[in-house]
């Protein structure tokens, strides 16, 4: 009996030959972008202050070759008052940095290797935002003084929503920017061209960017441009002012948010161990929550937000706010601190006692004494400043949609009790804060709409008009030098009877000229507050 032979096996096929090999191909390439990506890494600086001014919060904006031409293809945009008037950072009011550092670029910029709003990883660098872009301020007293730069102060100067429509008006002229314009102006100016990780990820970045802002114009309408960027008729917010709410509502809750006027300053980040309760509001009880609903505001997300060093970069900044000291008037301004008459200062002492410590608490020895009302919200029938931060529409809904945006295994998500209105307080009005360097707090009142201390105190009349940009410091006053007309410096009328922008209000010790009003007593409390 014999057996049959196992037929032998057919010849491979070119078309299995082929696909073998595609198969291995691809998990080649697998497997080496898997080993390129643990090199794409961004670590977060290791101290508090080097994360302050450079950590990415998960903000990042745009590929960082296309951060060094954007400004140079978009003269119209980001030098509105033309080239004479300065370059994009003086004519919208950013801080220089030392070049040496963070590539040149201005204060509040960072550089990193994570993609926009994913956070996953990248083979090029790109541009992102973080605290110091906001909370620096450059103290002058001229157009040519060089100034002093001060970490925790908001910014003086900052005109940020205006340059965010111009970046983009940019992004969506597809005639103006292309790959093309961007790879030869970055020729011409670096003289090199751009590799072929930087083609392939600065393509691929403006075709997401350009379909997010499509999506996005229901809710943000076209962007203002050109002159436009520079008129209160159409960009209500001005210099050093934020519009907070409209960003979170139309971020998370995806509304346009078109009824807001809650304009606030950028406020000041001195001493934060000091204050329980944050925003101007009191609205908001835990830092990190603070710091995590500003990110979300300007573009992060729930998830990048989770990223190691960018959870990191955020908590390290905090931790630098926490003792920062704010800047004294003796060190900015010796020559004038010198001339202060100490009799002055210890009558101004006792009328600070007397009418200002209860809320706001005072400085001894080296500590801050709690005021009986400080961190308490006072209502606004009583303080009487603008209402519409604490008026808005969805004032009252908001925090329930902020708890719920993050799922409940996200680490970030809130406490319900640590949000107001809530379980913790439902009053709308204006929290009591301490006052670290009374000074480095202009201009004053929640909406920026007092320039000087003067004015605040009713020492002056407060002026219904006056005009913000880059203002200069004047020591006499204690506040903004702020014109009555235009220049190319100072450009944004600020007309405190528009809705948001109300001056009203706080009117301690005296309304001006009113019962009781004592010109002397004030002058002596000017000259104490510029000692605390």
């Amino acid at each position: 009996m014999t057996m049959e032979s196992a037929p032998r096996p057919g010849p491979v096929s070119w078309l299995q030959r082929g696909a073998i090999g595609l198969s291995a191909s691809l998990l080649l390439a697998t497997l080496t972008l898997v080993a390129l990506e643990r090199t794409w890494t961004t670590v977060a600086p290791d101290t508090p202050e080097g994360a302050f001014y450079s950590a990415s919060t998960g903000t990042e904006l745009m590929p960082l070759a296309v951060f060094q031409v954007l400004f140079d293809l978009f003269p119209d945009q980001f030098q509105p008052a033309g080239a004479a008037a300065g370059d994009w950072i003086d004519q919208y009011g950013f801080v220089r940095r030392k070049r040496e550092r963070n590539d040149g670029l201005p204060m509040g910029f960072s550089i990193s290797r994570h993609r926009p709003r994913s956070g996953a990883p990248s083979p090029v660098s790109f541009v992102g935002l973080n605290c110091s872009l906001c909370h620096t301020g450059l103290i002058k007293v001229s157009d040519q003084d060089p100034g002093v730069v001060v970490p925790g102060m908001g910014s003086l100067s900052l005109d940020f929503i205006a340059w965010v429509d111009a970046f983009k008006t940019a992004i969506l002229d597809e005639q103006r920017l292309s790959i093309k314009a961007i790879e030869r102006k970055y020729q011409e100016k670096f003289h090199r061209p751009l590799t072929i990780s930087e083609s392939f990820t600065i393509n691929l970045w403006l075709s997401d960017t350009r379909k997010l802002l499509r999506a996005n114009l229901p809710k943000t309408d076209l962007p203002y441009s050109g002159d436009d960027l520079r008129n209160s008729d159409f960009m209500p917010n001005g210099p050093s002012r934020t519009q907070p709410f409209r960003n979170l509502i139309r971020n998370v809750l995806n509304l346009p948010a078109a009824t807001d006027r809650a304009y606030c300053k950028i406020p000041t980040l001195y001493q934060q161990k000091d204050r329980d309760w944050g925003q101007y509001d009191g609205s908001v009880y835990d830092r990190l929550t603070r710091s995590v609903l500003a990110a979300v505001a300007v573009g992060a997300t729930r998830d990048n937000l989770t990223i190691d060093d960018i959870s990191k970069g955020v908590s390290r900044s905090i931790e630098f706010t926490l003792n920062l000291e704010g800047p004294t008037y003796a060190n900015v301004f010796p020559e004038q601190f010198a001339k202060l008459d100490t009799a002055s200062i210890a009558r101004g002492a006792g009328v600070y006692m007397r009418h200002c410590n209860q809320c706001h608490g005072h400085p001894e020895a080296g500590r801050w004494v709690r005021g009986a009302r400080q961190d308490e919200v006072v209502p606004i029938e009583e303080i009487g400043t603008d209402p519409e931060r604490v008026r808005f529409r969805y004032m009252d809904t908001l925090p329930d949609s902020l708890v719920s945006y993050f799922p409940e295994k996200n680490p970030l998500r809130p406490k319900r009790e640590d949000l107001r209105p809530g379980p913790r307080g439902k009053t709308a009005g204006y929290l009591n804060t301490p006052i670290h360097s009374a000074f480095g707090h202009a201009p004053f009142l929640h909406n920026g709409s007092v320039p000087t201390l003067a004015e605040l105190i009713n020492l002056r009349p407060r002026r219904e008009v006056f005009y913000r940009g880059a203002n200069n410091y004047d020591p006499q006053e204690v506040g903004l030098i702020a014109p009555s007309a235009p220049d190319a410096k100072r450009y944004y009328r600020f007309d405190t009877k528009r809705a948001g922008n109300s001056n009203s209000g706080h009117d301690f010790p005296w309304r001006y000229q009113g019962p009781g009003w004592d010109p002397a007593a004030l002058n002596d409390l000017l000259a104490y507050l510029k000692t605390i």
